[in-house]
């Protein structure tokens, strides 16, 4: 049997071939972009605990065991007297957010069945005659909400073992994934392990940083314009600006709602402050931070969070920037100035 092909059949072949690779690469991805995602998370919480242990370390001198358990249980009282002393008006605040979203969404019911052309936009011409109710979907959130929280403890619980045990013995697992490369590339497998290090360490006190100061210029405005629930939307919209660009837009809605809810008038002040606060944000704050940090093209970061969000979902959103920090760092290393030999400054130096 000939099985010699001719050049324009093995170009085909090939092409084919290599179509049908990256399918099923994407296939597998999609299958457990997820698990892998809460590994990477577990690793950026062990990058941040090793910056604390060794900050630690260096000022007592103890063996990195007690550093590491040192640093743990300063975590885990500061989080215990957070909760001790502000946990009752934030959750009262929480109550009665979930209290006024209803009624805020009732609001805009009402306002909607004014008018017919907007009803027959968001219901289509078929449900026009329908009112906007979630009535008939309440047990299915609820069981869903239910679902949702089991599956984000257990994930947390996963992502805080990772990051404890990674955290406690690094050399272990950076020493076993070194011995996978070859001899002669084990000394730059390091310095790129060093470089991931670095940059994520710097990216990670860059967002810290930002959010911090995100969430109070945000609950001193809202506070400042009359605003219920400052605090506890402050406290959202810094957890939120962890996702740049994204996070920011989200934290406004629940805001929105609140003032709608209060006065219809107050959503244009909460609009105002969200924009200030953002405009801040990005012209001074983050340029400020970035001094020293890590910065990233916007364009790189939108596209991450939205292929990896494809891939992952919610999680996906979540570590699309920290992993593009990772991507970038291994194409400047391993592509820019290894295969191309050109001479460029890493993320994070």
């Amino acid at each position: 049997m000939d099985t010699n092909f001719d050049p324009y059949t093995k170009r085909v072949l090939i092409a084919g071939a290599t179509v049908l690779g990256f399918v099923l690469l994407a296939l597998i991805l999609q299958r457990v972009a997820s698990v892998l995602l809460l590994i990477f998370a577990g690793i950026l919480l062990a990058v941040f605990l090793d910056s604390l242990t060794s900050l630690v370390q260096a000022r007592i001198g103890l063996a990195r065991g007690w550093c590491l358990g040192l640093v743990v249980l300063l975590l885990g009282l500061a989080f215990a007297a957070s909760g001790w002393f502000a946990g009752p008006p934030i959750n009262d605040q929480i109550n009665r957010l979930g209290e006024r979203i209803p009624s805020a969404i009732e609001r805009i019911q009402a306002t909607v069945a004014q008018y017919e052309w907007v009803r027959s936009f968001l219901l289509g011409p078929s449900g026009s005659g329908q009112g906007i109710s979630f009535s008939g979907q309440a047990m299915s959130f609820v069981a869903g909400g239910i679902t949702n929280t089991i599956g984000a403890l257990a994930s947390g619980l996963v992502v805080l073992i990772i990051g404890l045990y990674a955290a406690a013995t690094p050399s272990v697992y950076i020493d076993g994934a070194i011995r996978l490369l070859p001899p002669a590339r084990r000394s730059r497998g390091r310095e790129v392990v060093r470089a991931l290090g670095k940059a994520l360490r710097w990216w990670l006190l860059g967002r810290i940083a930002s959010m911090a100061i995100v969430g109070a210029l945000t609950a001193v405005g809202l506070w400042i314009a009359g605003i219920p629930l400052a605090f506890v939307l402050g406290l959202i919209a810094a957890l939120l600006s962890f996702v740049p660009y994204i996070g920011p837009i989200a934290s406004v809605v629940p805001a929105a709602l609140v003032a709608l809810a209060d006065s219809p008038n107050k959503v244009l002040y909460v609009l105002v402050i969200y924009w200030a606060v953002q405009l801040l944000e990005s012209y001074l704050i983050t340029p400020l931070i970035q001094e020293r940090a890590v910065s990233l093209p916007p364009a790189v970061l939108i596209s991450a969070q939205v292929i990896i969000g494809i891939l992952a979902g919610a999680i996906g959103v979540l570590m699309a920037t920290p992993l593009a920090v990772v991507l970038i760092v291994l194409i400047q290393m391993l592509y820019v100035a290894d295969t191309l030999g050109d001479s460029v400054p890493t993320l994070g130096e």
